[in-house]
């Protein structure tokens, strides 16, 4: 017996966004427009400008760049055959809400080149409705308008990612983690371990830590690490942070920087590593912080303090 098979309301659909960042809000629109057509055109709006100056006006760590958000949609719809993703390059048209001609115009040649001819155009902004009929000639879908399912814009995620976290897509999440390395000796070096619990978050240990402290404790002997021993720890770690960064809440803990690192190799060999410099100078740490820079003869409690306070501003 044959099992009938429901079409789609419609066959193409299309869908405009900066994405900047995607959330949620964005996923579920983009998987409501898609339980109603065949094929769905995701496009996304890129103007460096204007993306300039959205990130000048945010509150964001760093700037998300077209391949940051590319990726994001990508990796969240991968499994979805019937999603394609585009590049819409908005370079000399006005900014919105100006701008429609033309804009729709460089739409209308991207269509044409992957010949994609739309029977819908879904939004969540209903001032945009009559644009979009009337320079396409399609339906117009408006999808959650008020916001009743979704709660979330872009514009309050760039004000306050991490107040608004929840709401960042699973797949953009990693791009906002900020790493915080804290190092120090005996009891210090339980903070990064605390701190990790409270944030309910990601500690990337340094099984070799130890070691590099006898080494430098016993000049003399190096039997224990030998140069490429310090290359293999350093990448190991580049691994595991970037692991943990997949699946961190916010923020993510350790307990040694590649400066550190390269300074106990220079302290240790007489010399100076290629490859642990330019991991010192590339790799990125929001925050670093080390014992012997804060008040000496401290008590557990207030280092605990001192240091929660600094990594609580990090989240401001």
């Amino acid at each position: 017996m044959s099992v009938a098979v429901m079409s789609s309301k419609y066959k193409v659909g299309l869908i405009f966004g900066k994405f900047y960042p995607l959330h949620r809000g964005h996923v579920y629109l983009i998987e409501k427009a898609v339980s109603e057509v065949d094929e769905l055109h995701i496009f996304l709006g890129c103007e460096a400008l204007r993306d300039k100056q959205l990130f000048n006006k945010s509150r964001l760590p760093k700037q998300p760049q077209v391949s940051d958000r590319f990726s994001w949609l990508k990796t969240t719809f991968k499994d979805r055959h019937n999603i394609h993703i585009h590049i819409l390059d908005e370079a000399g048209i006005d900014f919105y809400p100006n701008g429609w001609q033309d804009w729709s115009c460089r739409v209308k040649q991207l269509l044409a080149e992957h010949k994609i001819t739309p029977d819908v155009i879904f939004t969540s902004e209903p001032q945009d409705a009559k644009n979009h009929e009337h320079y396409f000639g399609c339906s117009v879908s408006i999808v959650d308008a008020d916001r009743h399912f979704m709660n979330i814009s872009a514009t309050q995620i760039r004000e306050n990612p991490y107040k608004n976290w929840s709401f960042i897509a699973r797949a953009a999440k990693p791009f906002f983690v900020k790493k915080v390395a804290i190092i120090g000796k005996n009891r210090f070096y339980d903070l990064p371990i605390q701190l990790a619990n409270i944030y309910n978050t990601q500690y990337v240990s340094n099984g070799y830590i130890n070691y590099i402290e006898r080494e430098i404790s016993i000049h003399h002997n190096k039997r224990y690490l030998n140069n490429s021993d310090y290359i293999k720890i350093a990448m190991l770690h580049v691994e595991r942070l970037a692991k943990a960064v997949e699946t961190a809440n916010k923020l993510v803990f350790t307990s040694i920087d590649f400066e550190t690192l390269a300074r106990y190799y220079n302290q240790i060999f007489e010399k100076e590593s290629d490859v642990l410099n330019a991991l010192k100078n590339s790799y990125h740490f929001d925050l670093v912080i080390h014992e012997k820079d804060l008040k000496q003869k401290c008590s557990q409690l207030e280092y605990f303090e001192t240091v929660s306070k600094k990594v609580e501003a990090l989240l401001i």
